[in-house]
């Protein structure tokens, strides 16, 4: 690795974590990664358990990010590994998706769309309900992550993590009111997703419809279930039946709906 890459990555570092403003400090560690890893797009934020995501914009207002916390975070596999996980991690290309996730709609409609063709996340854990995220993103016309890359990455791990907790310290703290409005939207939105279909699914076929909304094909659905892959069929075939929808794609919009309405009606209220 060039030495003066080395010298750029330590100096956006330095800059990151001396930063007195949210917005500077992100942008320094993103203008340091980008010495380590070239020609890579890059997001910061943070996952709360109970909560909504907090995104820091490091390059400004990206359409990316346009209505990720009003709903969609919830089925991005980003904040599923958030879930599960419990130690800091720089997840590789590999890990970061389930099988075959490139084939589906929730893919198809809200990663491919922006031309993503590869990415690695840290998930950096702050406390037991709490983690920040940068997630590196190789954009079309640009090559896949190497090895050698995801290696360089994993292996400032630590550094990352201290910038992480220097950002969260800068955030703005929010009043009590605005923590429990937060609280109350994410149950409004988790309830929503937990709940779709209503009771006109069983809760085996709201099982499936929650995991297909995720983009696992029916495959991975049975896995996860422990149901053979026919069985999972004839309850997708049944789910397309009863909320009058014929693919995937439509099911996903379906469930977008329900967001925006549940919002709708929250503003409402």
């Amino acid at each position: 690795m060039p030495l003066g890459a080395v010298a750029g990555w330590s100096e956006g570092l330095a800059g990151a974590v001396a930063a007195t403003e949210v917005h500077a400090s992100a942008a320094r560690l993103a203008e340091g990664l980008r010495h380590l890893v070239p020609d890579t797009q890059i997001y910061v934020g943070f996952y709360r358990s109970d909560m909504p995501p907090v995104i820091v914009d490091v390059d400004g207002h990206d359409e990316w990010n346009d209505g990720y916390t009003d709903g969609r975070y919830l089925l991005d596999p980003t904040y599923d590994q958030f879930l599960a996980r419990s130690e800091s991690v720089c997840l590789s290309p590999k890990e970061m998706f389930p099988p075959d996730f490139r084939k589906s709609d929730y893919y198809l409609s809200y990663y491919r769309p922006y031309g993503m063709v590869d990415e690695i996340c840290y998930l950096l854990y702050l406390d037991a309900d709490l983690a920040g995220y940068v997630s590196l993103m190789r954009l079309a016309d640009n090559a896949p992550f190497s090895a050698v890359e995801y290696r360089r990455l994993a292996a400032v791990l630590p550094a990352i993590e201290t910038a992480a907790t220097h950002i969260w310290s800068l955030l703005d703290r929010k009043s009590s009111s605005d923590d429990d409005r937060s609280l109350q939207l994410h149950q409004l939105l988790s309830t929503a997703y937990r709940r779709f279909g209503g009771d006109s699914l069983s809760e085996r076929e709201k099982e499936v419809t929650n995991l297909l909304l995720k983009g696992l094909p029916p495959k991975a659905v049975g896995r996860m279930l422990g149901i053979a892959p026919g069985t999972v069929r004839n309850h997708i075939k049944r789910i397309y039946v009863k909320l009058d929808v014929r693919s995937q794609a439509e099911l996903l919009a379906l469930f977008f709906e329900t967001l925006d309405e549940a919002l709708s009606h929250r503003g409402e209220s």
